[in-house]
């Protein structure tokens, strides 16, 4: 689920309220500190997923798992409608850190 707060669009968190609820960023700036933040939990979510499925997780270890990677799948989704909004004309496209970047914006493309 997202929303909207004057306007701006709300980034589904990958991580909830001690109450399981979901937790929601309203931020436009992807470089702020809980943008930052998140992104790096995400990669700490997904590497922790991907180890899950190689090792021997039981039942609760890989449905823990599924759950982050659908939350960060529907986050991300969210946004890469946003930017399709506003589309990068530049074309060119690079890897680093585990992140796609523009070459020519250096604007931080979600996958």
């Amino acid at each position: 689920m997202t929303g909207n707060r004057c306007g701006a669009p709300l980034r589904l968190l990958p991580w909830t309220t001690p109450a399981g609820g979901a937790c929601y960023l309203s931020t436009d700036d992807s470089e702020s500190l809980l943008s930052l933040i998140a992104d790096e939990a995400e990669e700490e979510l997904l590497r922790a997923a991907e180890e899950a499925t190689e090792g021997d997780a039981g039942p609760r270890e890989l449905r823990r798992a599924l759950r982050d990677v659908l939350r960060i799948a529907v986050s991300r989704g969210a946004r890469l409608v946003q930017e399709e909004a506003q589309p990068c004309e530049h074309g060119a496209t690079e890897r680093c850190g585990g992140k796609t970047f523009c070459c020519g914006c250096r604007r931080q493309i979600y996958l």
